[in-house]
Protein backbone atom coordinates (compact mmCIF):
# COMPACT_ATOMS: atom_id res chain seq x y z
CA UNK A 1 0.00 0.00 0.00
CA UNK A 2 1.38 3.42 -0.82
CA UNK A 3 2.94 5.80 1.73
CA UNK A 4 -0.04 8.19 1.62
CA UNK A 5 -2.04 6.05 4.07
CA UNK A 6 -2.05 6.62 7.82
CA UNK A 7 -0.59 4.11 10.25
CA UNK A 8 -4.11 3.23 11.41
CA UNK A 9 -5.22 2.45 7.86
CA UNK A 10 -2.18 0.23 7.40
CA UNK A 11 -2.97 -1.65 10.62
CA UNK A 12 -6.54 -2.36 9.59
CA UNK A 13 -5.48 -3.29 6.04
CA UNK A 14 -2.76 -5.74 7.06
CA UNK A 15 -4.62 -7.12 10.11
CA UNK A 16 -8.33 -6.47 9.60
CA UNK A 17 -10.77 -7.09 12.46
CA UNK A 18 -14.03 -9.04 12.38
CA UNK A 19 -13.46 -10.70 9.01
CA UNK A 20 -15.93 -13.29 7.84
CA UNK A 21 -19.56 -14.13 7.30
CA UNK A 22 -22.10 -14.68 10.09
CA UNK A 23 -24.23 -17.74 9.30
CA UNK A 24 -27.92 -16.90 9.50
CA UNK A 25 -27.14 -13.26 10.18
CA UNK A 26 -29.98 -11.11 11.48
CA UNK A 27 -29.19 -8.48 8.88
CA UNK A 28 -26.97 -8.25 5.81
CA UNK A 29 -25.91 -5.08 4.02
CA UNK A 30 -24.40 -5.13 0.54
CA UNK A 31 -23.05 -2.13 -1.36
CA UNK A 32 -20.70 -1.76 -4.29
CA UNK A 33 -19.75 -0.15 -7.56
CA UNK A 34 -20.48 -1.73 -10.97
CA UNK A 35 -17.34 -1.90 -13.11
CA UNK A 36 -16.74 -3.32 -16.57
CA UNK A 37 -14.41 -3.78 -19.54
CA UNK A 38 -15.16 -2.75 -23.11
CA UNK A 39 -16.01 -5.17 -25.90
CA UNK A 40 -13.01 -6.67 -27.64
CA UNK A 41 -10.99 -7.16 -24.45
CA UNK A 42 -9.07 -10.43 -24.68
CA UNK A 43 -9.46 -12.69 -21.63
CA UNK A 44 -7.18 -15.59 -20.73
CA UNK A 45 -9.43 -18.60 -20.32
CA UNK A 46 -8.52 -22.22 -19.70
CA UNK A 47 -5.69 -22.59 -22.25
CA UNK A 48 -7.18 -20.21 -24.81
CA UNK A 49 -7.91 -16.56 -25.41
CA UNK A 50 -11.26 -15.05 -26.33
CA UNK A 51 -13.01 -11.68 -26.54
CA UNK A 52 -14.86 -10.92 -23.33
CA UNK A 53 -18.23 -10.52 -25.06
CA UNK A 54 -18.30 -14.15 -26.29
CA UNK A 55 -17.11 -15.85 -23.10
CA UNK A 56 -19.72 -18.18 -21.62
CA UNK A 57 -20.83 -19.01 -18.08
CA UNK A 58 -18.94 -21.90 -16.42
CA UNK A 59 -15.79 -21.41 -18.48
CA UNK A 60 -12.59 -21.27 -16.46
CA UNK A 61 -10.62 -18.05 -16.36
CA UNK A 62 -7.06 -17.46 -15.11
CA UNK A 63 -7.19 -15.61 -11.78
CA UNK A 64 -4.63 -13.36 -10.12
CA UNK A 65 -3.53 -16.38 -8.05
CA UNK A 66 -2.22 -18.18 -11.17
CA UNK A 67 -4.96 -20.83 -11.08
CA UNK A 68 -8.15 -21.23 -13.10
CA UNK A 69 -11.55 -20.54 -11.56
CA UNK A 70 -15.10 -20.83 -12.87
CA UNK A 71 -17.10 -17.91 -14.22
CA UNK A 72 -20.32 -18.03 -12.24
CA UNK A 73 -22.15 -15.34 -14.14
CA UNK A 74 -21.55 -12.87 -16.96
CA UNK A 75 -22.95 -9.34 -16.93
CA UNK A 76 -23.38 -6.70 -19.59
CA UNK A 77 -24.74 -3.18 -19.50
CA UNK A 78 -24.89 -0.09 -21.65
CA UNK A 79 -22.46 2.59 -20.57
CA UNK A 80 -21.74 6.15 -21.60
CA UNK A 81 -18.82 7.91 -19.97
CA UNK A 82 -15.03 7.81 -19.65
CA UNK A 83 -13.00 4.64 -20.05
CA UNK A 84 -9.34 4.35 -19.21
CA UNK A 85 -6.79 2.49 -21.33
CA UNK A 86 -3.83 0.89 -19.55
CA UNK A 87 -0.81 -0.23 -21.56
CA UNK A 88 2.20 -2.31 -20.64
CA UNK A 89 4.56 -4.47 -22.69
CA UNK A 90 2.04 -7.34 -22.76
CA UNK A 91 -0.75 -5.27 -24.30
CA UNK A 92 -3.59 -2.90 -23.47
CA UNK A 93 -6.94 -3.04 -21.70
CA UNK A 94 -9.81 -0.52 -21.49
CA UNK A 95 -12.12 -0.35 -18.47
CA UNK A 96 -14.45 1.90 -16.53
CA UNK A 97 -12.66 4.20 -14.04
CA UNK A 98 -13.56 2.33 -10.83
CA UNK A 99 -12.37 -1.08 -12.10
CA UNK A 100 -9.51 -2.46 -10.03
CA UNK A 101 -6.12 -3.66 -11.22
CA UNK A 102 -3.48 -5.57 -9.26
CA UNK A 103 -0.55 -3.19 -9.00
CA UNK A 104 2.08 -1.48 -6.86
CA UNK A 105 2.32 2.29 -6.55
CA UNK A 106 5.73 3.86 -7.00
CA UNK A 107 7.04 6.95 -5.25
CA UNK A 108 10.38 8.67 -4.77
CA UNK A 109 10.75 6.91 -1.41
CA UNK A 110 9.62 3.62 -2.80
CA UNK A 111 11.93 2.64 -5.65
CA UNK A 112 12.24 -0.99 -6.62
CA UNK A 113 15.23 -3.22 -7.17
CA UNK A 114 15.08 -4.85 -10.61
CA UNK A 115 16.50 -8.07 -9.19
CA UNK A 116 13.16 -8.50 -7.50
CA UNK A 117 14.39 -7.54 -4.03
CA UNK A 118 12.15 -4.51 -4.03
CA UNK A 119 11.60 -2.35 -0.98
CA UNK A 120 8.18 -1.43 -2.28
CA UNK A 121 4.66 -1.45 -0.94
CA UNK A 122 2.76 -4.72 -1.04
CA UNK A 123 0.61 -5.38 -4.10
CA UNK A 124 -2.90 -3.99 -3.84
CA UNK A 125 -6.05 -3.70 -5.89
CA UNK A 126 -6.04 -0.12 -7.21
CA UNK A 127 -8.83 1.63 -9.03
CA UNK A 128 -7.56 2.22 -12.52
CA UNK A 129 -8.10 5.98 -12.21
CA UNK A 130 -5.58 6.04 -9.33
CA UNK A 131 -2.73 4.54 -11.36
CA UNK A 132 0.00 6.45 -13.18
CA UNK A 133 2.63 5.57 -15.80
CA UNK A 134 5.54 3.94 -14.01
CA UNK A 135 3.37 2.14 -11.46
CA UNK A 136 3.95 -1.62 -11.53
CA UNK A 137 1.30 -4.05 -12.78
CA UNK A 138 1.35 -7.68 -11.64
CA UNK A 139 0.51 -10.47 -14.09
CA UNK A 140 -0.04 -14.03 -12.81
CA UNK A 141 2.08 -16.96 -13.97
CA UNK A 142 0.15 -20.21 -14.42
CA UNK A 143 0.71 -22.57 -11.47
CA UNK A 144 -1.52 -25.51 -12.42
CA UNK A 145 0.44 -28.59 -13.51
CA UNK A 146 -0.71 -31.98 -14.78
CA UNK A 147 2.01 -34.41 -15.78
CA UNK A 148 1.25 -37.01 -18.46
CA UNK A 149 3.38 -39.77 -20.02
CA UNK A 150 1.29 -40.40 -23.16
CA UNK A 151 -1.31 -38.63 -25.23
CA UNK A 152 -3.75 -39.59 -27.98
CA UNK A 153 -2.73 -38.56 -31.50
CA UNK A 154 -5.55 -39.84 -33.65
CA UNK A 155 -7.83 -38.57 -36.38
CA UNK A 156 -11.45 -37.94 -35.45
CA UNK A 157 -12.80 -39.46 -38.66
CA UNK A 158 -10.75 -42.64 -38.22
CA UNK A 159 -10.06 -43.03 -41.97
CA UNK A 160 -7.21 -45.44 -42.64
CA UNK A 161 -4.39 -44.59 -44.99
CA UNK A 162 -4.23 -47.60 -47.30
CA UNK A 163 -1.12 -46.23 -49.01
CA UNK A 164 1.06 -46.35 -45.92
CA UNK A 165 1.55 -47.55 -42.37
CA UNK A 166 -1.01 -46.61 -39.70
CA UNK A 167 0.66 -44.66 -36.91
CA UNK A 168 0.32 -45.51 -33.20
CA UNK A 169 -2.50 -43.52 -31.60
CA UNK A 170 -1.15 -43.48 -28.02
CA UNK A 171 2.14 -41.63 -28.32
CA UNK A 172 4.76 -41.20 -25.54
CA UNK A 173 4.77 -37.57 -24.43
CA UNK A 174 8.54 -37.32 -24.25
CA UNK A 175 11.16 -34.79 -25.35
CA UNK A 176 11.10 -35.89 -29.02
CA UNK A 177 7.31 -35.71 -29.32
CA UNK A 178 7.25 -32.26 -27.73
CA UNK A 179 10.05 -31.14 -30.02
CA UNK A 180 8.17 -32.40 -33.10
CA UNK A 181 4.98 -30.72 -31.89
CA UNK A 182 6.84 -27.43 -31.60
CA UNK A 183 8.19 -27.79 -35.14
CA UNK A 184 4.70 -28.37 -36.51
CA UNK A 185 3.22 -25.42 -34.63
CA UNK A 186 6.01 -23.17 -35.87
CA UNK A 187 6.35 -24.12 -39.53
CA UNK A 188 4.17 -27.13 -40.20
CA UNK A 189 1.18 -27.62 -42.46
CA UNK A 190 -1.14 -30.52 -43.18
CA UNK A 191 -2.90 -31.24 -46.46
CA UNK A 192 -5.86 -33.53 -45.80
CA UNK A 193 -7.47 -33.83 -49.24
CA UNK A 194 -8.46 -37.33 -50.27
CA UNK A 195 -6.26 -37.31 -53.39
CA UNK A 196 -2.91 -36.19 -51.93
CA UNK A 197 -2.80 -36.00 -48.13
CA UNK A 198 0.55 -35.24 -46.52
CA UNK A 199 2.23 -33.56 -43.58
CA UNK A 200 4.76 -30.82 -44.34
CA UNK A 201 7.37 -28.98 -42.23
CA UNK A 202 8.99 -25.85 -43.70
CA UNK A 203 12.50 -24.70 -42.79
CA UNK A 204 15.14 -22.34 -44.12
CA UNK A 205 17.24 -24.18 -46.70
CA UNK A 206 20.34 -24.00 -44.47
CA UNK A 207 18.53 -25.28 -41.35
CA UNK A 208 19.82 -28.81 -42.01
CA UNK A 209 19.99 -29.79 -38.34
CA UNK A 210 16.28 -29.05 -37.84
CA UNK A 211 15.34 -30.90 -41.04
CA UNK A 212 17.22 -34.00 -39.97
CA UNK A 213 15.70 -33.73 -36.49
CA UNK A 214 12.16 -33.97 -37.88
CA UNK A 215 13.06 -36.84 -40.23
CA UNK A 216 14.54 -38.82 -37.33
CA UNK A 217 11.60 -38.26 -34.96
CA UNK A 218 9.02 -39.19 -37.63
CA UNK A 219 10.90 -42.45 -38.20
CA UNK A 220 11.35 -43.23 -34.49
CA UNK A 221 7.83 -42.37 -33.38
CA UNK A 222 5.69 -43.49 -36.31
CA UNK A 223 7.85 -45.81 -38.42
CA UNK A 224 7.37 -43.50 -41.42
CA UNK A 225 9.90 -42.24 -43.93
CA UNK A 226 10.04 -38.50 -44.47
CA UNK A 227 11.68 -36.86 -47.48
CA UNK A 228 13.42 -33.49 -47.75
CA UNK A 229 12.67 -31.42 -50.83
CA UNK A 230 13.76 -27.93 -51.88
CA UNK A 231 11.15 -25.18 -51.87
CA UNK A 232 10.10 -23.40 -55.05
CA UNK A 233 12.56 -20.52 -54.56
CA UNK A 234 15.36 -22.73 -53.17
CA UNK A 235 15.36 -20.51 -50.07
CA UNK A 236 13.36 -23.07 -48.10
CA UNK A 237 13.37 -26.82 -47.56
CA UNK A 238 10.28 -28.99 -47.06
CA UNK A 239 10.14 -32.14 -44.95
CA UNK A 240 7.27 -34.21 -46.39
CA UNK A 241 5.46 -37.15 -44.76
CA UNK A 242 2.95 -38.90 -47.04
CA UNK A 243 0.44 -40.29 -44.55
CA UNK A 244 -3.24 -39.37 -44.46
CA UNK A 245 -3.93 -40.44 -40.88
CA UNK A 246 -0.96 -38.56 -39.46
CA UNK A 247 -1.93 -35.43 -41.40
CA UNK A 248 -5.48 -35.50 -40.09
CA UNK A 249 -4.31 -36.26 -36.56
CA UNK A 250 -1.99 -33.24 -36.47
CA UNK A 251 -4.78 -30.97 -37.70
CA UNK A 252 -7.22 -32.38 -35.13
CA UNK A 253 -4.78 -31.93 -32.25
CA UNK A 254 -2.87 -28.76 -33.19
CA UNK A 255 -5.04 -26.99 -35.81
CA UNK A 256 -3.60 -25.32 -38.88
CA UNK A 257 -2.79 -21.84 -40.16
CA UNK A 258 -4.12 -19.00 -37.97
CA UNK A 259 -6.02 -21.56 -35.86
CA UNK A 260 -2.94 -23.38 -34.52
CA UNK A 261 -2.86 -23.97 -30.79
CA UNK A 262 -1.14 -26.08 -28.17
CA UNK A 263 -3.42 -28.79 -26.72
CA UNK A 264 -4.33 -28.72 -23.03
CA UNK A 265 -2.30 -31.81 -22.19
CA UNK A 266 0.90 -30.00 -23.21
CA UNK A 267 0.06 -26.60 -21.69
CA UNK A 268 -0.27 -28.08 -18.20
CA UNK A 269 2.89 -30.21 -18.28
CA UNK A 270 5.66 -29.39 -15.79
CA UNK A 271 7.86 -26.50 -17.01
CA UNK A 272 10.90 -28.76 -17.42
CA UNK A 273 8.98 -30.81 -20.01
CA UNK A 274 7.55 -27.73 -21.67
CA UNK A 275 11.09 -26.55 -22.35
CA UNK A 276 11.29 -29.17 -25.14
CA UNK A 277 8.10 -27.81 -26.72
CA UNK A 278 9.45 -24.28 -26.51
CA UNK A 279 12.69 -25.43 -28.13
CA UNK A 280 10.81 -26.93 -31.08
CA UNK A 281 8.71 -23.78 -31.49
CA UNK A 282 11.71 -21.47 -31.55
CA UNK A 283 13.94 -23.71 -33.66
CA UNK A 284 11.11 -24.12 -36.12
CA UNK A 285 10.03 -20.50 -36.45
CA UNK A 286 11.78 -18.18 -34.03
CA UNK A 287 14.81 -15.94 -34.24
CA UNK A 288 17.79 -14.96 -32.14
CA UNK A 289 19.56 -11.97 -33.65
CA UNK A 290 22.14 -9.34 -32.88
CA UNK A 291 20.60 -5.89 -33.32
CA UNK A 292 21.81 -2.35 -32.83
CA UNK A 293 20.95 -2.50 -29.14
CA UNK A 294 22.26 -6.02 -28.56
CA UNK A 295 20.96 -9.58 -28.72
CA UNK A 296 17.22 -10.13 -29.00
CA UNK A 297 14.90 -13.05 -29.71
CA UNK A 298 11.57 -13.05 -31.52
CA UNK A 299 8.77 -15.43 -32.38
CA UNK A 300 6.05 -14.59 -34.97
CA UNK A 301 2.72 -16.33 -35.43
CA UNK A 302 -0.58 -15.64 -37.18
CA UNK A 303 -2.49 -17.39 -34.36
CA UNK A 304 -3.65 -15.28 -31.44
CA UNK A 305 -4.12 -18.49 -29.45
CA UNK A 306 -0.55 -19.64 -30.08
CA UNK A 307 0.83 -16.18 -29.29
CA UNK A 308 -0.83 -16.20 -25.88
CA UNK A 309 0.27 -19.77 -25.21
CA UNK A 310 3.90 -19.01 -26.08
CA UNK A 311 3.69 -16.10 -23.64
CA UNK A 312 2.51 -18.56 -20.96
CA UNK A 313 5.29 -21.04 -21.77
CA UNK A 314 7.92 -18.31 -21.50
CA UNK A 315 6.59 -16.99 -18.19
CA UNK A 316 6.64 -20.51 -16.72
CA UNK A 317 10.35 -20.64 -17.61
CA UNK A 318 10.87 -17.28 -15.82
CA UNK A 319 11.44 -15.62 -19.20
CA UNK A 320 9.91 -12.17 -19.67
CA UNK A 321 7.98 -11.80 -22.98
CA UNK A 322 7.14 -8.56 -24.73
CA UNK A 323 4.05 -8.74 -26.94
CA UNK A 324 3.50 -6.86 -30.20
CA UNK A 325 0.36 -7.38 -32.28
CA UNK A 326 1.67 -5.52 -35.33
CA UNK A 327 2.98 -7.27 -38.41
CA UNK A 328 6.68 -7.86 -37.99
CA UNK A 329 9.34 -7.50 -40.67
CA UNK A 330 9.53 -11.22 -41.36
CA UNK A 331 5.82 -11.67 -42.08
CA UNK A 332 4.66 -8.18 -43.03
CA UNK A 333 3.01 -9.44 -46.24
CA UNK A 334 1.12 -12.27 -44.57
CA UNK A 335 -2.63 -12.54 -45.15
CA UNK A 336 -3.32 -12.67 -41.41
CA UNK A 337 -2.32 -10.29 -38.66
CA UNK A 338 0.98 -11.34 -37.17
CA UNK A 339 1.58 -11.48 -33.43
CA UNK A 340 5.19 -11.21 -32.34
CA UNK A 341 6.69 -12.18 -29.01
CA UNK A 342 10.05 -10.60 -28.14
CA UNK A 343 12.65 -11.41 -25.49
CA UNK A 344 15.39 -8.84 -24.96
CA UNK A 345 16.45 -8.59 -21.31
CA UNK A 346 19.72 -10.24 -20.39
CA UNK A 347 18.51 -12.74 -17.77
CA UNK A 348 15.63 -13.94 -19.97
CA UNK A 349 17.86 -14.27 -23.03
CA UNK A 350 20.31 -16.43 -21.10
CA UNK A 351 17.50 -18.78 -20.04
CA UNK A 352 16.10 -18.95 -23.57
CA UNK A 353 19.52 -19.65 -25.09
CA UNK A 354 20.04 -22.43 -22.54
CA UNK A 355 16.72 -24.03 -23.52
CA UNK A 356 17.49 -23.73 -27.23
CA UNK A 357 21.07 -24.93 -26.90
CA UNK A 358 22.13 -21.71 -28.61
CA UNK A 359 25.72 -20.65 -28.04
CA UNK A 360 25.25 -16.89 -27.86
CA UNK A 361 27.03 -14.30 -25.76
CA UNK A 362 24.54 -12.29 -23.74
CA UNK A 363 26.03 -9.12 -22.32
CA UNK A 364 24.67 -7.42 -19.23
CA UNK A 365 22.46 -4.46 -20.02
CA UNK A 366 21.06 -1.60 -18.05
CA UNK A 367 18.74 -2.45 -15.15
CA UNK A 368 15.67 -4.07 -16.54
CA UNK A 369 12.22 -2.55 -16.17
CA UNK A 370 10.39 -5.82 -15.47
CA UNK A 371 11.10 -8.81 -13.28
CA UNK A 372 9.59 -12.11 -12.14
CA UNK A 373 9.11 -13.06 -8.49
CA UNK A 374 6.69 -15.20 -6.48
CA UNK A 375 4.88 -16.44 -9.61
CA UNK A 376 4.13 -12.93 -10.89
CA UNK A 377 5.48 -10.82 -13.71
CA UNK A 378 6.09 -7.30 -12.39
CA UNK A 379 5.86 -4.92 -15.35
CA UNK A 380 5.68 -1.10 -15.44
CA UNK A 381 2.62 0.61 -16.86
CA UNK A 382 3.77 2.41 -20.01
CA UNK A 383 0.85 4.74 -20.63
CA UNK A 384 -2.60 5.64 -19.34
CA UNK A 385 -5.12 7.35 -21.59
CA UNK A 386 -8.77 8.28 -21.19
CA UNK A 387 -11.53 8.63 -23.77
CA UNK A 388 -15.27 8.99 -23.90
CA UNK A 389 -17.09 5.77 -24.67
CA UNK A 390 -20.67 4.84 -25.47
CA UNK A 391 -21.55 1.19 -25.90
CA UNK A 392 -21.75 -2.21 -24.22
CA UNK A 393 -19.39 -3.11 -21.39
CA UNK A 394 -18.87 -6.54 -19.78
CA UNK A 395 -17.80 -8.22 -16.57
CA UNK A 396 -17.77 -11.60 -14.78
CA UNK A 397 -18.54 -12.95 -11.35
CA UNK A 398 -15.64 -15.35 -10.74
CA UNK A 399 -15.66 -18.01 -8.04
CA UNK A 400 -13.04 -18.15 -5.30
CA UNK A 401 -10.45 -15.49 -6.19
CA UNK A 402 -12.91 -12.94 -7.66
CA UNK A 403 -10.46 -11.89 -10.34
CA UNK A 404 -9.43 -12.69 -13.89
CA UNK A 405 -6.58 -12.08 -16.29
CA UNK A 406 -6.89 -10.26 -19.57
CA UNK A 407 -4.03 -10.75 -22.02
CA UNK A 408 -2.04 -8.05 -20.21
CA UNK A 409 -3.39 -7.20 -16.73
CA UNK A 410 -4.92 -8.92 -13.70
CA UNK A 411 -8.24 -7.27 -12.87
CA UNK A 412 -10.81 -7.66 -10.10
CA UNK A 413 -14.25 -8.91 -11.05
CA UNK A 414 -15.93 -6.01 -9.25
CA UNK A 415 -15.42 -2.54 -7.87
CA UNK A 416 -15.25 -2.13 -4.11
CA UNK A 417 -17.91 -4.55 -2.87
CA UNK A 418 -18.74 -4.77 0.82
CA UNK A 419 -20.91 -7.15 2.85
CA UNK A 420 -21.71 -6.33 6.49
CA UNK A 421 -23.32 -9.05 8.65
CA UNK A 422 -24.96 -8.25 12.01
CA UNK A 423 -26.36 -10.16 14.97
CA UNK A 424 -28.86 -8.27 17.12
CA UNK A 425 -30.03 -9.04 20.68
CA UNK A 426 -32.16 -6.73 22.77
CA UNK A 427 -31.58 -3.89 20.28
CA UNK A 428 -27.77 -4.28 20.60
CA UNK A 429 -25.36 -5.10 17.74
CA UNK A 430 -23.77 -8.05 19.51
CA UNK A 431 -21.67 -9.15 16.51
CA UNK A 432 -20.64 -7.38 13.33
CA UNK A 433 -18.49 -8.96 10.62
CA UNK A 434 -17.55 -8.10 7.06
CA UNK A 435 -16.40 -9.49 3.73
CA UNK A 436 -14.90 -7.03 1.29
CA UNK A 437 -13.63 -7.41 -2.26
CA UNK A 438 -11.72 -4.25 -2.95
CA UNK A 439 -8.69 -2.07 -2.44
CA UNK A 440 -6.73 -1.69 0.80
CA UNK A 441 -8.74 1.32 1.90
CA UNK A 442 -11.97 -0.61 1.37
CA UNK A 443 -10.68 -3.38 3.65
CA UNK A 444 -9.50 -0.89 6.27
CA UNK A 445 -12.80 1.04 6.34
CA UNK A 446 -14.81 -2.18 6.56
CA UNK A 447 -12.68 -3.32 9.49
CA UNK A 448 -13.07 0.03 11.25
CA UNK A 449 -16.84 0.26 10.81
CA UNK A 450 -17.27 -3.16 12.45
CA UNK A 451 -15.19 -1.98 15.42
CA UNK A 452 -17.25 1.19 15.71
CA UNK A 453 -20.58 -0.65 15.50
CA UNK A 454 -20.04 -3.70 17.70
CA UNK A 455 -21.77 -3.30 21.07
CA UNK A 456 -23.75 -0.25 19.97
CA UNK A 457 -27.51 0.06 19.88
CA UNK A 458 -29.22 0.07 16.50
CA UNK A 459 -29.83 3.80 16.86
CA UNK A 460 -26.15 4.40 17.57
CA UNK A 461 -25.16 2.21 14.64
CA UNK A 462 -27.26 4.29 12.27
CA UNK A 463 -25.56 7.42 13.55
CA UNK A 464 -22.10 6.17 12.48
CA UNK A 465 -21.20 8.39 9.54
CA UNK A 466 -18.75 8.24 6.69
CA UNK A 467 -16.81 11.00 8.42
CA UNK A 468 -16.59 8.93 11.62
CA UNK A 469 -15.03 6.04 9.72
CA UNK A 470 -12.42 8.22 8.01
CA UNK A 471 -11.52 10.17 11.16
CA UNK A 472 -11.07 7.04 13.26
CA UNK A 473 -8.59 5.78 10.64
CA UNK A 474 -6.55 8.97 10.89
CA UNK A 475 -7.88 10.27 7.59
CA UNK A 476 -8.05 8.97 4.05
CA UNK A 477 -6.70 10.37 0.77
CA UNK A 478 -9.41 12.25 -1.19
CA UNK A 479 -9.61 9.55 -3.89
CA UNK A 480 -10.31 6.93 -1.20
CA UNK A 481 -13.05 8.75 0.71
CA UNK A 482 -15.72 6.83 -1.20
CA UNK A 483 -14.52 3.71 0.65
CA UNK A 484 -15.65 5.23 3.96
CA UNK A 485 -18.97 6.02 2.27
CA UNK A 486 -19.40 2.40 1.26
CA UNK A 487 -18.48 1.04 4.70
CA UNK A 488 -20.96 3.25 6.55
CA UNK A 489 -23.64 2.63 3.92
CA UNK A 490 -23.18 -1.15 4.18
CA UNK A 491 -23.64 -0.99 7.98
CA UNK A 492 -26.79 1.09 7.63
CA UNK A 493 -28.14 -1.27 4.98
CA UNK A 494 -27.55 -4.27 7.29
CA UNK A 495 -29.52 -2.55 10.06
CA UNK A 496 -32.29 -1.66 7.60
CA UNK A 497 -32.37 -5.29 6.45
CA UNK A 498 -32.83 -6.42 10.05
CA UNK A 499 -35.65 -3.93 10.63
CA UNK A 500 -37.49 -5.02 7.49
CA UNK A 501 -37.27 -8.65 8.59
CA UNK A 502 -38.82 -7.57 11.90
CA UNK A 503 -41.68 -5.86 10.09
CA UNK A 504 -40.43 -2.42 11.04
CA UNK A 505 -39.97 0.46 8.69
CA UNK A 506 -36.36 1.71 8.54
CA UNK A 507 -35.99 5.40 9.42
CA UNK A 508 -35.53 7.87 6.60
CA UNK A 509 -32.24 9.71 6.16
CA UNK A 510 -32.15 13.13 7.89
CA UNK A 511 -34.23 15.68 6.00
CA UNK A 512 -35.94 13.13 3.76
CA UNK A 513 -39.68 12.59 3.44
CA UNK A 514 -41.70 9.52 2.68
CA UNK A 515 -42.89 9.28 -0.93
CA UNK A 516 -46.17 11.19 -1.47
CA UNK A 517 -46.10 12.29 2.14
CA UNK A 518 -48.85 14.84 2.90
CA UNK A 519 -47.26 17.91 4.41
CA UNK A 520 -50.31 18.28 6.71
CA UNK A 521 -49.53 14.88 8.22
CA UNK A 522 -45.82 15.37 8.94
CA UNK A 523 -44.50 13.65 12.03
CA UNK A 524 -43.70 16.00 14.87
CA UNK A 525 -39.90 16.28 14.79
CA UNK A 526 -39.93 16.54 18.57
CA UNK A 527 -41.29 13.01 18.75
CA UNK A 528 -38.33 10.62 18.21
CA UNK A 529 -38.75 7.26 16.56
CA UNK A 530 -37.19 4.55 18.73
CA UNK A 531 -35.87 1.69 16.61
CA UNK A 532 -36.35 -0.83 19.36
CA UNK A 533 -40.09 -0.10 19.54
CA UNK A 534 -42.96 -0.05 17.11
CA UNK A 535 -43.34 3.23 15.20
CA UNK A 536 -45.52 5.67 17.18
CA UNK A 537 -49.01 6.25 15.91
CA UNK A 538 -49.70 9.64 14.37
Amino acid sequence: MSAQYSEKVMQHFTNPHNVGEIPNADGVGQVGNPVCLVSGTIVQLNNHYREIEVVQDNERVLTHEGTYSTIRQRSTREYSGPVIMLENDLGTVEMTPEHMVLAIKRSEQNEHDHDGNEAMSRPEWYHVNELEPGDISLYPILKETWDRDHFALCSENGVSDHRGVDHPENVPLDADMLLLSGHYLAGGNAITTATSPYLCFTFDADAVEQQNEVVRIIKDKFGLEASVRPGEDNQAALVIVNNANLSRAFVDVFGKGADKHIPDIMMFLPPQKQAHLLRGLWRGGGQIENGRTGLWAGYPTASIQLAGQVKTLLLRQNIIPLMNGDAGPVMENARHQTYRIYVNDAASLRKLCEILGADRVVSDTEKECSWIKDSYLFMPIKSIRSRQFTGTVHNFEVADQHSYATDSFAVHNCGDMMYIYITVKDNILTDVKFKTFGCGAAIATSSMVTDLAKGKTLEEGLKITRKDVAENLGGLPPQKMHCSNLAADALHEAIHDYLRKQGREPPLPPGAKKPHEDEACEVDEALPIQIGDSPPKQ
